[in-house]
């Protein structure tokens, strides 16, 4: 077993990185990779990377055996370790807020919905002083075909309207009072 030098006063000793930190970088690298093998080609075209990764990316999704195509995510693995891996990083993390971002708008357009058809006026009347841009005429139609509505496939197809309807609001609107 061998000792690190000793620092004499002058000199800097660069820390050492153990071997499993560098596995743990390298798999991490990989894996960047990987994910970027699984964006679609508009989101991979928003990615800041150099032309080699790229045309590796593009490669790797054509191939569909496993071996070889387990041998392209180490060779995207290997371009990653030569490149500065942080603006995939932040455009992969972005990815992922927008994708947060989705899921609240999603449960948020699902709670008003089933409000707006439990409680009718009452939610309508707290929806638009939350959302005051909304159309009001257009979202009482919606809510008046579902409540005239019997059979069950015009029940479903008001539900996906009222839905979209309220989609679009909450993705471009913030609330006035929340």
């Amino acid at each position: 077993m061998t000792r690190p030098p000793k620092n004499n006063g002058g000199s800097k000793i660069s820390p050492v990185v153990s071997k499993t930190a560098l596995k743990k970088q390298m798999q991490e690298l990989q894996s960047m990779g990987e994910r970027l093998l699984g964006l679609p080609a508009a989101r991979l075209a928003l990615v800041p990377m150099p032309d080699d990764l790229q045309e590796a990316i593009m490669l790797g999704r054509q191939m569909t055996k496993f071996g070889a195509l387990n041998r392209q995510k180490q060779y995207i693995g290997k371009i990653m370790r030569q490149i500065d891996p942080e603006p995939v990083r932040q455009a992969l993390a972005a990815f992922d807020r927008e994708g947060v971002a989705d899921k609240q708008v999603h449960k948020l357009t699902e709670q008003w919905r089933e409000r707006l058809l439990d409680e009718g006026d009452t939610a309508l009347q707290s929806f638009l002083e939350h959302y005051p841009a909304t159309d009001s005429q257009r979202l009482r139609q919606i809510m008046r075909k579902y409540g005239k509505a019997s059979a069950r496939v015009v029940l479903s197809t008001e539900k996906r309207k009222l839905y979209r309807f309220l989609h679009e609001i909450l993705k471009n609107a913030t609330p006035e009072n929340e």
